[in-house]
C-alpha cells in the first residue's frame, strides 16, 4: 500500500488556522487570502494597505466599546497585580475583560485619535497617563469624565496607587468607584 502526501496551499494552511492567539506582525486580510496574495509576496496591488502603521495591540474583546489605557514599561499588558485590581474594578462595574480593551502605550506610540479609530468606544479610561502621551489638547483633571466626540474621556490616578489598604490608596480607589457608579449607573 503506498502512502501520498498531499501539500495543501498557504491559503487552505490560512484559513484552517484564523483564530490565532499569535498575532501576525502584518495583518492579514480575508481578501488577500482569497486571492492568494499575502504580505511577503513582491506585489504593488498590497503594497499601499502594508505599509500602514503598525497594527495596535490589545487585550480584550471590545464587547461593551470602553477602552482602558495604561502605562507599564515592565509588561506586555500590565502587571499582575494591577491586572488583578482591574478585573476586580471590572467586575464591581458588572464588566469582564471581554467587555473593554486594554491597551499599553509604554510598548506602542500610537495616539488616543488611531486608537479609537482602530477601536470605536463610547468609554476611555486613561490610568496614570496625561493627555499629552495620547496626543490630545485637552487638560488631564482626573476624576472627571470629558466628552471627546461620540467618547467620553476619564483619568485616573495609577492602578499601583490604589493597591493595598492604606488611607491614600482607599481614598483613590473611592474617587474613582465615585465617577464609575454615575457611568455605570451603579
Amino acid at each position: 500500500m503506498k502512502v501520498e502526501k498531499t501539500i495543501l496551499p498557504p491559503a487552505v494552511l490560512v484559513s484552517l488556522y484564523k483564530d490565532s492567539l499569535v498575532l501576525p506582525e502584518k495583518e492579514i486580510k480575508p481578501a488577500l487570502i482569497a486571492e492568494n496574495k499575502l504580505p511577503g509576496k513582491e506585489q504593488a496591488t498590497i503594497t499601499d494597505e502594508t505599509e500602514m502603521a503598525s497594527p495596535i495591540k490589545y487585550l480584550g474583546d471590545h464587547h461593551k466599546k470602553i477602552l482602558v489605557v495604561v502605562n507599564d514599561p515592565a509588561s506586555v499588558y500590565l502587571n499582575e497585580t494591577d491586572f488583578i485590581l482591574l478585573t476586580s474594578i471590572l467586575n464591581a462595574c458588572r464588566l469582564t475583560i471581554a467587555d473593554i480593551s486594554l491597551i499599553n502605550i509604554a510598548n506602542q506610540k500610537a495616539s488616543l485619535h488611531e486608537m479609537l479609530t482602530k477601536l470605536p468606544s463610547l468609554l476611555v479610561i486613561a490610568f496614570d497617563i496625561d493627555s499629552k502621551a495620547l496626543k490630545i489638547k485637552l487638560p488631564t483633571t482626573l476624576y472627571k469624565t470629558t466628552p471627546l466626540g461620540e467618547a467620553n474621556l476619564l483619568f485616573s490616578a495609577a492602578l499601583s496607587t490604589m493597591q493595598g489598604t492604606s488611607a491614600d490608596a482607599k481614598k483613590e480607589k473611592g474617587k474613582l468607584w465615585t465617577v464609575l457608579k454615575q457611568i455605570f449607573q451603579l
